[in-house]
């Protein structure tokens, strides 16, 4: 019983500070985002600024709340600026190196199929794979790391990493099945 008050109270106060999840959500802008991201990030925060807040300090909850909130989204425009960077770096532009040095950079990649072929048994349900599996496998293409995506899913981080463990052999056993 005290479980289900601890999580009345937490999301009753994370009410109280959703204009400030609005506020910044309305200053940023994250590619991919939607409102369900925000408030999941502002949860996340929320747990965050309980934890670490010390009264002691000289600043309010609330301004602790906001900064702490802030910063996570700041950082997670950094991490998508510096994945666009990467990108950028990688490309070749065909003027500048003539079509015949751009062909040996353009080459067939295996992996690029491979990638698909795994898509697409996903997609189509070729791979059988519990809600779990599925939603840890979610979080994971979109490039979080297991300690994030057991917070996202409210699970340890043992099991998220055993759920992705799981599916990487369920994938592993339906591509050598397809070899054969």
């Amino acid at each position: 019983m005290e479980e289900k008050f601890d999580s009345e109270a937490f999301e009753e106060m994370f009410s109280q500070y959703l204009p400030i999840i609005y506020s910044i959500q309305s200053r940023y802008q994250i590619r991919d985002f939607d409102s369900d991201d925000w408030l999941q990030e502002g949860r996340i925060a929320l747990n965050d600024a309980l934890h670490s807040y010390r009264k002691d300090r000289g600043t309010t909850f609330g301004l602790y709340y906001k900064m702490i909130f802030e910063n996570r989204i700041r950082s997670l425009l950094r991490r998508q600026r510096a994945k666009k960077r990467l990108a950028q770096q990688n490309a070749v532009s065909i003027e500048k190196v003539g079509t015949e040095a751009f062909s040996e950079h353009f080459q067939y990649h295996e992996v690029v199929e491979e990638s698909m072929c795994i898509s697409e048994m996903i997609m189509t349900g070729g791979v059988a794979l519990s809600s779990l599996e599925l939603r840890a496998l979610h979080y994971y293409l979109k490039g979080e790391e297991p300690q994030t995506i057991a917070q996202h899913l409210k699970e340890t981080e043992k099991a998220i990493k055993n759920a992705l463990n799981r599916t990487k052999n369920k994938i592993k056993k339906k591509i050598s099945e397809m070899d054969e």
